[in-house]
């Protein structure tokens, strides 16, 4: 089956089930919505939980550390997809930029985390594969926990695909950071296979030693005392919040769209989305992806720098956001008010603080931006690697433990980087390096 020919039926059947299909979203995203909102009521005390190694009461239980001395680079939203309509980074015209700049980075011995959103699983058709996948997806999901081993095969190939269309940057990946430790990840939504612990052991096969985990703590070691015996606490949990200077994490967890076990809306409408981009005649009309107009913003000072907010009866807004920036930060602000000091979120200056917060999911990079009151916030988005000829990625500074936000662009002389900084409600362009 070809994919316009698979694209077509879903199409028809799309619109055919409109009447019945939309009133059963709506529903099914007010429930997520309030999922969500109750979420972001205990943001605070999964920081803490996560912090001091115990459970979290939200569904993001993995953790890893790494320590905040090094030169670290951020990257998210790459959604490395199989040939074809899917290539995402192919149809940007990214994948040689991003090869060459983490060149760069493994040359300078930077490690490396990969924040979500990697290899997508999310996406279906584009290719006689990519229909082929989208009906293995759904035969399994009738199927239930019979159609498991299928199922995780079926995972497992689409993987082994994927890693075979990006083969020079999982060679880079494994020989340039894995090999010596330096590579790291994390599971955002559209990786949400890494739930399953063999298909991160798969995982393995093409990245030997990766761990994926849903939060990564960059942890000061000079403000760690303990130092735990086989039967003591981790490296870092005694002191909590107060040695963390920042927590890394894809970003999703307060998405009512797209969050851990309430992903349905946000999976209909990927599925519904590759389907009209594949339909014959559209020519790619209904893609979604950033154009050069996105990237012109960003070298402009034009970008925007505040956080996103929400109508809070959906979850969404009218540029289909779905993750409420606005109501997390004030809620973690009310909550530092209050019993910051208590619960250990002190800063190294004595202020009372979080550690920064670097997510990416939302595609859109940021760098302390601007909250609902005009004042900025201990936040930095990476953005994402799916710009038109440019990525965004964030550069963990070692001396004054705090991020910088970048973008490189592709030139006829090579990759160039520029810093990006906070200006207002915007950000502007520091300078080259």
């Amino acid at each position: 089956m070809t994919a316009s020919a698979w694209a077509v039926l879903k199409a028809s059947a799309t619109v055919m089930g409109g009447p019945v299909s939309l009133p059963a979203m709506v529903l099914a995203g007010r429930r997520a919505q309030r999922t969500a909102l109750a979420r972001i009521d205990r943001f605070d005390e999964h920081l803490q939980a996560v912090a001091e190694g115990r459970r979290s009461p939200l569904p993001a239980p993995r953790r890893s550390r790494l320590s905040s001395d090094r030169r670290i680079v951020i990257t998210s939203d790459l959604h490395r997809c199989v040939p074809g309509r899917l290539d995402w980074p192919a149809r940007q015209r990214t994948k040689d930029l991003s090869l060459r700049v983490m060149s760069h980075y493994a040359e300078q011995g930077w490690d490396l985390i990969e924040n979500g959103d990697v290899e997508d699983f999310w996406l279906v058709g584009g290719s006689t594969w990519g229909a082929m996948y989208d009906v293995g997806r759904i035969a399994g999901g009738v199927g239930g926990r019979a159609a498991d081993a299928p199922r995780r095969g079926l995972m497992a190939e689409h993987l082994d695909r994927i890693v075979d269309n990006n083969a020079a940057l999982y060679r880079l990946l494994d020989e340039g950071f894995a090999a010596d430790g330096r590579y790291h990840r994390t599971m955002g939504n559209h990786d949400d296979v890494y739930e399953d612990e063999q298909m991160v052991q798969h995982l393995r096969r093409h990245l030997p030693g990766t761990e994926v985990v849903d939060t990564v703590l960059l942890t000061a070691p000079e403000r760690v005392t303990s130092r735990p015996g086989a039967t003591g606490p981790r490296w870092g949990d005694r002191e909590g919040l107060a040695a963390v200077d920042a927590v890394v994490a894809h970003g999703h967890l307060t998405d009512a769209w797209n969050g851990p076990g309430t992903a349905l809306l946000g999976r209909i409408i990927t599925w519904t989305a590759t389907a009209f981009d594949d339909l014959p005649g559209l020519n790619g009309a209904t893609n979604p992806l950033p154009d050069e107009e996105a990237v012109g913003r960003l070298l402009t000072g034009r970008a925007r720098n505040r956080l996103i907010t929400l109508d809070p009866r959906i979850g969404g807004n009218r540029r289909f956001d779905s993750l409420d920036e606005e109501r997390l930060f004030s809620h973690l602000a009310a909550v530092a008010t209050a019993r910051g000091e208590a619960i250990g979120a002190v800063r190294p200056d004595g202020s009372v603080g979080w550690p920064w917060l670097l997510f990416d999911h939302t595609h859109l990079p940021m760098l302390s931006p601007l909250d609902a009151t005009g004042s900025p916030v201990r936040y930095a988005n990476s953005g994402t690697s799916l710009l038109d000829h440019a990525l965004t990625s964030i550069e963990w500074d070692p001396a004054r433990r705090e991020p910088r936000l970048v973008v490189w662009t592709d030139e006829p002389d090579g990759p160039r980087r520029r810093e990006l900084i906070a200006d207002g409600a915007h950000l502007a362009v520091l300078d080259d390096a």
